[in-house]
């Protein structure tokens, strides 16, 4: 064991607060050399991440205390091992910034979330308050490890996951649904193998982890069973991803619910999903922009520049208001004629907020495609 991987794990073991929750986040990033070319999105990615876990240590200092383990791999041979820990279970508020990543060699994934899920279990396996949030990403399929099967690390995987233990699979270049499908893993996003579906899939899972959080907050009692303590766990991992697609059709609505139309500035609201919000969820003929009723119209004719400026305000406004879910139709891309490529890049910020859905159209446009 290194010095520093030693003194990681005292700084652990000082700082752990029995009276909070020790969320355990596990990184594992593919450094394989199929990778080239992402470089510079996967570091900012990484640190994307890490600055989401920083807030949420700093905004639920209370209630949670935050660790690091960032792992990276590929078979690239000579001295260089193929599954590396460069930070092991740190504190965040320790962690700096990540920056070293040079994709090389092949994908042996499975040893390096065998070896990296282990370790982690074997560190917190008798921490009643340990939560553990594991985010894979890789471009490729398993060609390079010599210690764990599919269908062994299968059965670690669900043995994790009934002990409360999140995993999110963020994957491109091959058959995503397969790989997790036989590795149990639920929570799983596509992406396009380019710097908008790379930087797109560290964004969504950040936000996620964000929402995770807050629930946590919300649950976590360090005076509860273990048994409840385990049922709160089990209850947040299954919710790690959100359903943030918009339905096709909406006919009616959930408390809490808003439906998100196109209209004019005028408000006329004259036909397609402006006619069908005024029918059904109460919006207002002559309000061309804004909540009414259980609805939200964005004004999207006339001059694109003031449409994109609206589709900012109403992301500020779902900001402001976490409480409620949107549901963004196919705005502009109905009477105003607008191209729904064009339309679905104004929409790149509501990536980040967990309460807004989007069509599945926008998202692939986006470069993101959920399962």
């Amino acid at each position: 064991m290194s010095d520093q991987i030693k003194n990681n794990k005292s700084m652990n073991e000082q700082q752990v607060d029995p009276k909070k929750a020790h969320i355990y986040n596990l990184i594992i990033v593919d450094e394989s050399g199929s990778m080239g070319g992402l470089e510079q999105v996967t570091i900012s990615g990484i640190n994307e991440t890490i600055a989401t876990i920083r807030k949420a240590q700093e905004d639920f200092a209370d209630k949670q205390q935050h660790f690091l383990t960032l792992v990276c791999f590929d078979e690239r041979g000579g001295s260089v091992p193929p599954v590396r820990t460069h930070i092991d279970a740190m504190p965040i508020t320790s962690v700096h910034d990540f920056h070293d990543y040079r994709p090389n060699g092949c994908t042996p994934l499975f040893d390096a979330m065998g070896q990296s899920l282990t370790r982690l279990h074997e560190r917190i396996k008798d921490d009643e308050n340990a939560n553990a949030v594991v985010t894979v990403i890789t471009d490729g399929l398993e060609n390079a490890s010599r210690e764990w099967s599919g269908e062994a690390l299968r059965k670690l995987i669900e043995r994790l996951k009934e002990e409360g233990w999140s995993f999110s699979y963020m994957g491109s270049c091959h058959d995503v649904v397969e790989v997790t499908m036989k590795l149990s893993i639920d929570h799983v996003m596509a992406f396009d193998h380019n710097d908008l579906g790379a930087a797109n899939t560290w964004h969504r899972d950040s936000s996620s982890k964000r929402a995770y959080y807050e629930r946590m907050n919300r649950d976590f009692d360090s005076q509860a069973t273990l048994e409840k303590k385990m049922a709160i766990r089990r209850a947040n991992a299954r919710a790690y991803y959100a359903d943030r697609i918009t339905p096709d059709w909406i006919d009616q609505l959930a408390e809490g619910e808003v439906f998100v139309f196109g209209s004019n500035p005028e408000g006329h609201h004259a036909g397609g999903a402006a006619a069908h919000a005024v029918k059904h969820f109460g919006a207002i003929v002559g309000q061309g922009e804004g909540m009414q009723g259980q609805s939200y119209a964005i004004p999207t004719t006339g001059d694109y520049g003031l449409f994109a400026q609206a589709v900012q305000r109403f992301i500020s406004y779902a900001a402001a208001h976490p409480e409620k879910r949107f549901l963004v139709t196919r705005v502009g891309c109905g009477n105003a004629g607008r191209d729904v490529h064009e339309v679905a890049r104004l929409f790149i910020n509501a990536i980040k907020m967990e309460n807004i859905s989007l069509p599945e159209d926008f998202w692939d446009i986006l470069g993101l495609k959920f399962f």
